[in-house]
């Protein structure tokens, strides 16, 4: 089938999907589980073998809930040698490297991770990554503002004017990221948060003009306080997209604003506690997924080191699609209490954009009892803000040491990220792999 052809199959596909009626979303997924469970049996050795050891195969599933039954696999085998996990079918695509390639940050703490993606899967995967857009009330002939490290591949449909692009290239400093949106004012902004809340504090009145017609952050974690600073300049609702590399889109707020869907047509979501059973509703948990689309690279039963909160929620706006409260960021970032408990990434990162003056900020835990804000803001405001800061992080991590100090910038990563918390002792202790229990 021609490209554009199968993506606007599928777009029609996922744009029906997200209003089933509950029984018949979950037996459409149910089918998808069980046709990718065969196709990888018989496609992929190293999960056959992985699950003969354990017994199980796509007949041990019946109900969406066995999919518990197969092992999760060993994440750091598959980051050493991706290729174990390429479809036999697809080998000769994998070595010479012409597929769809993503490739992951390396932030769960493993190295980075290629993913290859055949054109049929990656056109399937196109129409879940158009509904999230269309939710918002997006059109296909909408220019979009795109932050993004990597140049972008034209596809058919790009050269035919759908989902045109205005690329924002990731590491230019913020004054030139301002000038190419001054440029194209009133288009939508698809943006990582850390480079949007720098130039709203920058530059308030210049974005403000620009006027963007829709506002979606992604690729990193986004703070309530970022995001209602960003709002504040901007006068417009921020939206927020949760995905990886490894999925693509995966999950996506619409304009009810009450959580996220998950783009469970594509992806199944197990949300777990340390034991590995599933958490309750409004409970924090780790995200192990499986994706129903990618046959080139399948993954089953993955291990992604997300933390997210559960929901049972059925959102006001009349989609079917299960939903999930909030993203709270990497396990490998959790901050154990001296006096117990623990915080997420979320919350060691919420208190500090709401501070007046704060252009950046990044907190490192140094220790065990000790923590290090680091903040980018004026000099003359400096030491109001640093008082504010310390306050903010001594309520937040009782028993802990807070030390503030003035820098000038907080650097990105190739990706174009900004690493806002750094946990030294998470690192020294996940040296030889990744730790993913709660």
């Amino acid at each position: 089938m021609f490209p554009l052809a199968h993506s606007s199959y599928w777009v029609a596909s996922a744009l029906a999907s997200q209003y089933l009626p509950t029984a018949a979303l979950d037996a459409l997924r149910l089918s998808r589980l069980r046709s990718m469970l065969a196709y990888v049996e018989r496609e992929v050795p190293f999960y056959r073998e992985l699950w003969r050891k354990a017994k199980v195969g796509p007949d041990s599933v019946k109900r969406l809930e066995d999919l518990s039954r197969f092992p999760v696999p060993n994440r750091r085998q598959i980051e050493e040698d991706p290729s174990c996990i390429v479809s036999q079918r697809h080998l000769e695509l994998h070595r010479q490297g012409t597929a769809y390639i993503r490739r992951s940050g390396g932030s769960s703490g493993g190295p980075q991770l290629e993913i290859h993606s055949d054109e049929a899967s990656w056109s399937r995967l196109d129409g879940f990554y158009f509904r999230a857009f269309a939710a918002l009330g997006y059109r296909p002939w909408d220019p979009l503002a795109y932050f993004w490290s990597a140049s972008f591949r034209k596809r058919a449909h790009n050269y035919l004017g759908i989902m045109p692009k205005v690329g924002v290239p990731a590491m230019l400093d913020e004054a030139a990221q301002i000038a190419i949106l001054e440029q194209n004012p009133g288009i939508w902004w698809y943006y990582h948060p850390t480079s949007l809340f720098p130039l709203a504090r920058r530059f308030p009145e210049r974005l403000r003009a620009t006027v963007p017609e829709r506002v979606i952050c992604h690729a990193e974690l986004l703070p309530d306080a970022m995001r209602h600073a960003i709002e504040d300049v901007l006068g417009r609702p921020v939206y927020n997209q949760y995905g990886t590399s490894e999925f693509n889109r995966m999950a996506w707020e619409c304009p009810a604003k009450q959580g996220y869907h998950i783009d469970a047509d594509s992806v199944i979501f197990e949300i777990l506690n340390d034991d590995g059973q599933p958490v309750k509703a409004g409970e924090t948990g780790r995200v192990v997924a499986t994706g129903l689309i990618n046959r080139m690279m399948p993954l089953i039963r993955y291990e992604l080191g997300d933390l997210v909160v559960a929901s049972d929620r059925r959102c006001s706006c009349g989609r079917t699609l299960p939903m999930i409260e909030r993203i709270e960021g990497r396990v490998k970032d959790l901050f154990v209490l001296p006096g117990g408990g623990r915080r997420t990434p979320r919350e060691m990162l919420e208190p500090y954009a709401s501070i007046p003056g704060v252009e950046q900020y990044r907190v490192t835990v140094e220790g065990e009892q000790s923590l290090l804000i680091e903040i980018v803001a004026p000099e003359v405001r400096f030491a109001d803000i640093a008082a504010e800061a310390k306050k903010r992080g001594s309520d937040l991590c009782p028993g802990v040491s807070v030390r503030v100090e003035r820098i000038a910038d907080i650097p990105k990563a190739p990706t174009g990220k900004r690493v806002l918390l750094v946990n030294r002792l998470r690192a020294a202790a996940n040296r030889s792999r990744p730790e993913f229990t709660l």
